[in-house]
């Protein structure tokens, strides 16, 4: 049976177009000539392969990097005629800081999906089914005067001893336990009793992400599918994270250049035609075999 073509990518960002020393550095991969100014570096792995990378803006998470060489490959990809869709949890701020390193696309989601742009504009259709959970996207108001349930819950929170994380944060806010195993508990107790109906959560980076029910990167992705005509079948999805698996879920070819949970970790062993790079864990390397194994497979469609 034939494969089906593949019309679309959606991806996600830190950990698959995004990867940073404190997880490359554990296998044989190593980052040289930094330049913050300049905004590139070098990445070499074990076996002395060096890219040129572009150097992100500097994060908690440190420094990341995107190889010019995953840039190019995108660029090829929506040349053949491939849609490329970024879908990621990250905050507005740091969103519109990336955008000009990242490859082009079609369409950014941020904020857990919360925020959405295509073709460079809001989607006003999206942010208004979301309006009633989280307010407007962009409204300059104080968190804890916001009058949603999303913001009403947030201040639960906080009010509860959490340490909740809203800085430019409008449909989406995080909240981090640092590993305390007992705040994890007490919260996920306060998620099962108290959280409203109309929000969700997702572990991202091992943080709590909380955002309206109808939002969330597979109901994002669903959205993006409808309107640009896409069957599930048709769109592959490059992933690494558990908050990435309802995105997953939504596509129909399944590639992952690390395996960042237990619970991805788990669900790759329940589905072995999910594709781990062979050169997993490598950073910018693993995420470069996948896109190219795509490229080569839409070359092979369009010569059909």
């Amino acid at each position: 049976m034939d494969k089906p073509v593949i019309r679309a990518i959606f991806s996600d960002l830190d950990g698959t177009l995004i990867h940073f020393p404190i997880w490359f550095e554990k296998h044989g991969v190593s980052m040289s000539d930094a330049d913050h100014e300049k905004h590139s570096a070098i990445v070499t792995n074990a076996q002395g392969e060096s890219r040129r990378c572009r150097l992100l803006p500097k994060t908690t998470m440190g420094d990341g990097v995107v190889s010019d060489r995953t840039v190019e490959l995108v660029a090829q990809l929506r040349k053949a005629g491939v849609l490329f869709f970024i879908v990621t949890g990250a905050r507005k701020s740091t969103v519109l800081e990336r955008l000009p390193f990242l490859p082009d696309a079609d369409a950014v989601v941020g904020e857990s999906g919360s925020r959405m742009y295509v073709e460079g504009k809001l989607d006003e259709e999206w942010q208004q089914r979301l309006l009633p959970v989280c307010g407007p996207i962009d409204r300059a108001m104080d968190p804890e005067s916001r009058p949603e349930p999303l913001w009403k819950f947030c201040s639960l929170l906080k009010a509860r001893g959490f340490n909740v994380d809203t800085r430019s944060y409008f449909g989406c806010f995080r909240v981090d336990t640092k590993g305390d195993l007992e705040a994890e508990k007490s919260l996920r107790a306060l998620i099962s009793t108290e959280m409203p109906a109309e929000i969700n959560w997702a572990m991202n980076l091992a943080k709590f992400d909380f955002f309206p029910a109808g939002s969330g990167k597979q109901n994002a992705v669903a959205y993006l599918q409808q309107r640009f005509g896409l069957k599930p079948e048709e769109c592959a999805c490059l992933f690494d994270d558990d908050n990435d698996l309802g995105m997953a879920a939504q596509c129909g070819v399944h590639l992952l250049p690390a395996l960042t949970s237990d619970s991805v970790r788990e669900a790759a062993k329940n589905n072995p035609s999910w594709q781990l790079a062979k050169c997993a864990d490598t950073g910018v390397f693993a995420i470069e075999e996948l896109l190219e194994s795509l490229l080569e497979r839409a070359k092979g469609a369009v010569n059909t």
